[in-house]
């Protein structure tokens, strides 16, 4: 497909912007998870993909409400060691936390996220009772690119719609469904709002990574206006109150000061939910909060954004 002049500028400053989520194993990263004890690390779920299950060894008859985490990383970028503060949190909380990694572009496609994905949340309703969780409570809580995949693989298996050459079944019974700052398009909108973000240094970072920028950019103009990848554009082509996402409830979360993400990412979810199914919303908007300032600020181990991210969870 061919790319406006204009779009290709952005792609090339994309960079800029996408940086205030990068992920990264740290050294603090993999200290927090080798000292973590409440964890069953590395189970193999979808081949040899891994993921973790943070729970209270000691609790395991309670059958408590299960999170299922899934982490920002650009999708060409990240790892469940980085969760480690996240998934602690939740099992603190009271809650089984679930952090599965998924493939990462270019090693694998949107739709290999996706397979990726779907069979996370596939294993925790089978697996999930065994480690002292309840699968008829299952939380999904997914920030940025994570977001994106994890709508886009509930509505895909919800319109039993083929991801891979495969048809999807329908996903079990969702209790909640908490999106931070998702991008729902990969359209032009998308692209220049993040562009227009790049000069606020507050919320960015510049990397001096060439590969990450080409490999960017190539992710970019691979999907660039793709609809297939678009959880907006696939609801678009449903009737009115024709889909049943089995998610009771939506839960949406934007922040005054992301500069990576345009507001009307979110809305226009919002909008094709409110307009093809019967799923509940709620919409939180906050002011003073840039694109991660919660879930890093929960990774940084800072009480504040710990609270902020519970609060979340139990909107």
């Amino acid at each position: 497909m061919k790319i406006p002049y204009y779009i290709s500028f952005v792609l090339i400053l994309f960079t800029v912007a996408i940086n205030a989520f990068n992920v990264t194993i740290s050294d603090r990263d993999m200290n927090n998870y080798l000292e973590v004890e409440n964890i069953e690390r590395n189970i193999k779920f979808n081949g040899e993909r891994l993921l973790d299950v943070y729970y209270d060894k000691n609790t395991l008859k309670q059958k408590k409400h299960v999170v299922i985490h899934i982490f920002g990383s650009y999708w060409i970028k990240g790892d469940k060691i980085g969760q480690t503060k996240i998934g602690s949190l939740l099992e603190r909380e009271g809650y089984v936390a679930v952090v599965p990694n998924y493939v990462l572009f270019p090693n694998g496609t949107v739709e290999d996220m996706v397979d990726d994905i779907y069979n996370a949340i596939q294993w925790t309703y089978k697996n999930i009772s065994k480690y002292g969780g309840n699968p008829k409570k299952i939380y999904i809580c997914a920030h940025s690119s994570g977001a994106h995949i994890a709508a886009l693989t509930i509505i895909k298996s919800a319109l039993n719609l083929e991801n891979n050459g495969v048809k999807l079944e329908p996903l079990p019974k969702l209790r909640r469904v908490i999106l931070l700052n998702g991008p729902y398009s990969f359209d032009a909108e998308f692209l220049t709002y993040t562009l227009q973000g790049s000069g606020n240094t507050s919320n960015v970072a510049i990397t001096s990574n060439v590969e990450e920028q080409l490999l960017l950019q190539k992710l970019m103009m691979t999907y660039y206006n793709d609809k297939s990848i678009s959880p907006i554009e696939l609801l678009k082509e449903c009737e009115k109150n024709s889909s049943k996402l089995n998610v009771n409830k939506f839960v949406f979360f934007y922040t005054a000061d992301d500069n990576v993400i345009p507001e009307s990412s979110s809305k226009g979810l919002i909008s094709e939910i409110m307009r093809t199914s019967s799923s509940s919303f709620e919409y939180i908007y906050e002011e003073g909060l840039g694109h991660a300032t919660v879930t890093d600020g929960v990774k940084a181990g800072l009480s504040e954004y710990e609270e902020w991210y519970m609060d979340l969870i139990h909107s």
